[in-house]
């Protein structure tokens, strides 16, 4: 394993957006029994999430968390030089969503613009994209997008992912500082061999949409969907989290010489709450350094470690520098995590669209 590390570069503020739809666990999908959702919303700790209606994309909830991001922090959307876009649901096949995000933010025909087509992990891989073209491009400010409308893949009664997936968008600010302090250390992992174990089987090039995989079945996990939508194998999932990503942090760990007792905050994605406090404890972390935005948000794929840092940043940061370990992990299987001092930054309330 190798790691990266970026130094003269900090994140200056983050902005999170939802929709405004609620979703309760606990009163709504009446196709389930009142029973089912309670042993569900126990087991997931999603008790709530945020449903985008068709006419919002991924790219409209980030549009508007980067206006507010650009407006608190008084940037000039000319000064962007990059935007970095981490969904799983573009607007189009083609082009980049990141493309038609530069003409509606208003930046320059000379931004660099590219999306990176990954979920739970985005956020993290999307940093080092961030981090690698401001020290190895000379680049100075870039725009950060991550996002995701996972409600659009699920089948509405599809009870193995329609608890959890919810929709939310995120704006990130990543500045050069000069300042060698300043310092983001990141490193990434990826098992392709794996990758069926969360993935939509049929619409891509591979296996393309037709009447047959439109066609909704009931399948042997319960579940209720067809080959368009989305499928996740829990308990692969599940065991890969366990295991393979708390390896991978510990190790992380380890050669930069951390304990648990060195970070003030361990911020997760937010894949379901009985997995992540698993991670927590064989990591010893006490649960008090774990914020969570599952609660009320779901799993908001690429969006949910930002989206955690917005929800709880009041308490999380109320002065100073904190010391933070984020890690996204899933879709892919594909896995980072990060080491990142966030100082006092701008991080409004999170906007409903």
């Amino acid at each position: 394993m190798a790691k990266s590390t970026f130094k003269g570069i900090a994140i200056s503020g983050i902005a999170g957006s939802v929709p405004k739809n609620k979703i309760n666990n606990l009163t709504d999908h009446e196709f389930c029994s009142e029973d089912e959702r309670k042993k569900i919303v126990e087991l997931t700790g999603a008790h709530e999430y945020r449903k985008a209606p068709p006419e919002i994309c991924s790219s409209d909830l980030c549009e508007a968390a980067a206006k507010e991001l650009m407006r608190g922090l008084n940037v000039d959307p000319k000064s962007i030089e990059a935007i970095i876009f981490a969904t799983m649901t573009p607007d189009y096949r083609i082009p980049s969503t990141a493309c038609i995000l530069q003409d509606k933010l208003g930046c320059p025909i000379s931004t660099v613009a590219f999306d990176i087509n990954m979920g739970c992990s985005g956020f993290v891989v999307g940093l080092y994209n961030a981090c690698a073209l401001i020290q190895g491009g000379g680049l100075k400010r870039i725009l950060l997008l991550a996002g995701d409308t996972q409600s659009k893949l699920c089948h509405d009664q599809d009870k193995t992912v329609v608890f959890l997936l919810g929709d939310g968008g995120s704006a990130t600010l990543v500045e050069a500082t000069g300042t060698s302090e300043d310092s983001i250390v990141i490193e990434l992992m990826t098992d392709g061999s794996r990758f069926n174990s969360l993935f939509v089987p049929a619409g891509g090039f591979r296996y393309p949409s037709t009447k047959i995989t439109r066609e909704v079945k009931e399948q042997a996990d319960g579940g209720l969907r067809a080959e368009d939508d989305i499928y996740m194998d829990g308990m692969e999932i599940f065991k890969f989290s366990s295991t393979d990503v708390v390896k991978s942090i510990k190790n992380f760990m380890e050669l930069g010489q951390l304990s648990a007792e060195d970070i003030d905050f361990f911020i997760m994605h937010q894949a379901n709450k009985f997995m992540t406090d698993k991670i927590a404890r064989k990591l010893k972390f006490p649960l008090e350094k774990v914020p969570y935005s599952l609660r009320v948000y779901g799993n908001t794929g690429s969006a949910s470690i930002p989206l955690t840092i917005v929800h709880n940043y009041d308490a999380m940061i109320p002065s100073g520098k904190n010391r933070c370990l984020l890690s996204g992990f899933g879709v892919g299987l594909s896995w980072g995590v990060a080491d990142i001092v966030l100082n006092q930054i701008y991080c409004p309330p999170v906007i409903e669209c």
